[in-house]
């Protein structure tokens, strides 16, 4: 069969090179089509239910609205494993499926089951978007001479809207700024004094703010339609709104309060370099797409939304591309191949002695990896540091190196006329295909043990799977491209380039330099090993042992340690910290790593940004700074001296715990485990003081682990509250419903939109609450006015 083969290729040789050709075109088009990674995506299937409840403590959010949405999601089809975080405002479920679940049916069954959910008025479930641990693939900030409420709103309603567009774009995250809001302060002295409450207030402000459709009439030749137009649309339409009518004057909300264009309270700040507040957007790509193609779509569109779209003086910088640390894994990658391929090259000179025959055999090099390409691209396996990085070019070209070395020994021994140089063609090309039929078998073989070898790699499930699967169809598809290669293009290559060899003095093919000297060297060594061969394989035994005790203590790691050029700092200070205080840290913490001269740039995220779509609290910061080029480094030539020497210096800082990773790294951990680390205890139970506590007992115990670099405790309780607990006797004695104290502290404190005014296409919440001086302090808020059913005023204490 094999023999039949070759007699085939060497009979057909312009076919066989136009169809390499074919194979060279294909291959150069399926690399550029393929999706490269620097990573490769090693995420489950899942599904995030995201909801926010501003204002609302976790013990709230966890009751009404993580616990309902937890019930509903139980037994879904293919769920594997849920778990929850809830806290201050929000509530994040995330689901994981498994494996072969697709995407699209996983979140359409999460859609299904939430709608089943009982969840409070007003408040709103999603999912969170189609992306995964790697799909955050380009950063950008917003800046110019504008207020930062204005920033905020054209990149909520600017930006977002057109970047959405590009194609492979799943979402975008807004992170920083503040969401634009018209705010209602309301002085409770003068509500007393005009006898007005605060529901009074706002009902009156809701209630003016409504158009009407009337119909039609019909006036001559024309169709008039009929609108009562009664919208807000500016501040000064908010103070004239009529709250009551005292003695025939109106009361008007401008007369109890004061309404002014500021921010919502804010969850998160987002600052770089020396700006202290930035607006922050980060592009995330959908899952399953090529990120190099999404990436020119985004670019392309951020230098329209410059050119055209944004205000002059405003524009949007980018600081974080995925395509330089795509580029810089391709670069690595094909040096590693160039200089793997050139080594081949030359062993092959030195031993083959043949500078033909080494270029003939050197071939199989780029055309295997061609046919892997194409391959890849037909099976939806992406490229990869690891997947393109284990390719073995000893492994690729053995065969070819078996092949041509029997060619040459047969064309050596070959009869021919004397004083004939060559072999007639015909009868060179029975003798390359005599000789292909009898190496052919064995070579077969050979590869097809190598392959078998990767059986236990098909068969991995879930992470492991993401990981090596790769790697092992990328080498499994180069070896296959090998095979056929040997077997069809060497020949004919061979019929054409090789030419016969020199005989010694014995008749045998004469051998080269590189060759002699390893057999008068292998020679003694190998007598030596048969006249003692019980110590020899009793001392390999030795070594066994050895190596396999030695194995034993190496350490692992979960994925390559690939230098994104980046690092990833992640502060966590005591829970409960304000905002406010949190900041002050933030600004040492980048002052300090923009202090180093290895840095490029440090864009600082405290906090979260709005939608929730990264659960962490005011306690939680993360810093990326960016690294210049090794070259540039001066005394510091490693990257953990630099890590150290900054841990160092902020360990100073009192009452924060310090992780030092990398972008893409950290996001791979948060995802599958849920918790940032690469080694991670996780404790279940009813208690939550008694989990706080066995937590605290791990710690210590971890702490005497040798190799232990950044170890710490998630503090799962301990945010600071002011609680008012109702009376309900002395409720009951002012006629008053547990719902109305509430509504009065939801209000008066935190704020209620009641309503909505539209800027054109933008809609802004319009807030009523009480002023900060009424609402800054718990004595003030204890003398907060609860009103009653007959009109009357009690204080809340």
């Amino acid at each position: 069969m094999i023999g039949r083969i070759a007699r085939w290729a060497l009979a057909h040789r312009i076919t066989v090179l136009g169809v390499t050709l074919l194979l060279i075109a294909a291959g150069v088009r399926a690399f550029q089509a393929l999706p490269v990674e620097a990573f490769p995506d090693v995420q489950d299937v899942q599904v995030q239910v995201i909801t926010p409840w501003t204002g609302h403590a976790a013990e709230e959010i966890e009751k009404v609205v993580t616990l309902p949405v937890e019930r509903q999601m139980n037994g879904l089809p293919g769920l594997t494993n849920l778990r929850s975080i809830s806290m201050f405002g929000l509530s994040v479920v995330t689901m994981t499926f498994e494996d072969g679940t697709t995407d699209y049916f996983a979140r359409q069954q999460v859609l299904e089951r939430l709608q089943q959910a009982t969840l409070p008025n007003g408040v709103q479930a999603s999912l969170g978007p189609l992306s995964n641990a790697t799909g955050e693939i380009y950063r950008y900030t917003v800046t110019g001479p504008l207020p930062l409420t204005e920033l905020k709103a054209l990149e909520d309603w600017t930006i977002e809207p057109a970047i959405r567009t590009v194609p492979g774009v799943a979402d975008i995250t807004s992170f920083g700024g503040q969401v634009k809001q018209y705010q209602i302060d309301v002085d409770p002295e003068r509500l007393a004094a005009y006898g007005v409450t605060l529901p009074q207030v706002e009902q009156a402000v809701a209630n003016a703010n409504a158009n009407a459709g009337g119909g039609y009439l019909s006036h001559g030749f024309e169709k008039q339609v009929v609108r009562g137009v009664g919208l807000l649309s500016n501040p000064r339409d908010i103070e004239a709104v009529s709250v009551a009518t005292r003695t025939g004057v109106p009361v008007r909300v401008g007369d109890v309060g004061r309404v002014t264009v500021g921010g919502a309270p804010r969850e998160g700040i987002v600052a770089k370099d020396r700006a202290d507040d930035v607006v922050e957007g980060i592009v995330l790509m959908r899952k399953g797409e090529n990120a190099m193609e999404v990436l020119k779509g985004v670019r392309a569109k951020v230098a329209e939304i410059n050119a055209t779209v944004l205000p002059p003086g405003v524009r949007m910088t980018p600081f974080y591309d995925r395509a330089t640390l795509v580029n810089h894994t391709v670069h690595t990658v094909e040096e590693n191949l160039a200089v793997g391929a050139g080594l081949v090259l030359l062993i092959l000179v030195v031993f083959l002695g043949d500078f033909r025959a080494a270029l003939i055999v050197g071939l199989v090099i780029p055309l295997s990896l061609l046919c892997a390409f194409i391959l890849m691209e037909v099976g939806h396996v992406s490229a990869n540091l690891i997947s393109l990085g284990a390719v073995d070019f000893g492994i690729i070209v053995d065969a070819a190196v078996v092949m041509v070395e029997a060619f040459l020994v047969r064309l050596a021994l070959a009869p021919r006329d004397e004083g004939a140089k060559r072999l007639p063609d015909g009868e060179k090309r029975w003798l390359l295909a005599d000789v292909a039929g009898q190496m052919g078998r064995p070579i077969l073989f050979a590869k097809a043990i190598v392959i078998t070898a990767f059986l236990p790699i098909f068969t991995f499930q879930r992470v492991e799977k993401r990981i090596f699967s790769p790697m092992a169809f990328t080498l499994t598809f180069a070896l296959l491209g090998s095979l056929v290669l040997t077997l069809t293009l060497i020949p004919v290559l061979s019929s054409w380039g090789l030419r016969p060899g020199k005989l010694d003095a014995d008749g045998h093919p004469e051998e080269t330099r590189a060759t002699r000297w390893l057999v008068r060297g292998f020679t003694p060594v190998l007598d030596a090993a048969l006249r003692h061969g019980r110590a020899l394989v009793l001392g390999a035994l030795v070594l066994l042992a050895g190596s396999l005790a030695l194995g034993a203590k190496l350490g692992t790691e979960f994925l390559p340690a690939l230098d994104e050029g980046n690092i990833w700092l992640t502060v966590t200070m005591p829970v409960g910290i304000s905002l406010e205080a949190a900041k002050n840290v933030e600004r040492e913490v980048r002052r300090v790593l923009l202090s180093y001269p290895q840095v490029a740039q440090v864009v600082s995220q405290l906090g979260r940004p709005d939608d929730g779509t990264d659960a962490k609290g005011s306690n939680n910061l993360e810093v990326l700074a960016d690294l210049k080029p090794k070259s540039a480094w001066g005394p510091i030539h490693d990257k953990e001296e630099l890590v150290a020497r900054m841990g160092h210096q902020l360990e100073a800082i009192p009452g924060v715990d310090l992780n030092f990773s990398q972008y893409i790294k950290d996001n791979v951990d948060e995802a599958l485990s849920g918790v940032k680390g690469e080694l991670v205890v996780k404790i279940f139970g009813p208690d939550l003081a008694t989990l706080q506590q066995k937590a605290d007992e791990v710690e210590q115990v971890l702490a005497g682990v040798r190799g232990v670099a950044d170890l710490g405790t998630e503090q799962q309780f301990g945010q600071p509250q002011v609680r008012f607990e109702v009376d309900r006797a002395a409720a009951a004695r002012y006629g008053l419903a547990v719902s109305d104290v509430n509504d009065a502290i939801e209000t008066a404190v935190g704020g209620r939109a009641v309503t909505q005014l539209l800027e054109g296409d933008r809609v802004f919440d319009v807030r009523v609450r009480y002023a900060g001086a009424a609402r800054d302090n718990q004595a003030a808020l204890e003398h907060l006015a609860v009103n009653t059913s007959d009109g009357r005023t009690v204080p809340l204490a």
